[in-house]
């Protein structure tokens, strides 16, 4: 979880400095300024698009232990249905074997 909000926190900033170059952008005069500006306006974007990926990464790794997570949930719950089963079978062995001891003894 720290890891998606360290990358949140990541893809903010990268949000942030693609506004600020793209502010830079609309204050520039003089060509060279422009060309410069566009650039970082670039770069600004590529960031951007990189911790997206990144968070998308992480967002589908969180997913897959969920799933992860839900299927030793769902094989504990199976588990569990057996031992419940094995503890009646004992039970009724039980009673069947004291059953018949009664009968023995009558």
């Amino acid at each position: 979880m720290t890891q998606s909000n360290q990358q949140q926190q990541q893809l903010q900033q990268a949000q942030q400095a693609l506004q600020m170059a793209q502010q830079a952008l609309q204050q520039v005069s003089s060509p060279q300024q422009m060309q410069q500006a566009q650039q970082a306006v670039q770069q600004a974007q590529q960031q951007f698009q990189t911790e997206n990926q990144e968070l998308q990464q992480a967002q589908q790794q969180l997913q897959q232990v969920g799933q992860q997570l839900q299927q030793a949930q769902n094989k504990v719950s199976q588990e569990q249905q057996q031992v419940a089963q094995a503890q009646q079978q004992v039970q009724q062995a039980q009673a069947t074997a004291m059953a018949s001891r009664d009968n023995q003894l009558k």
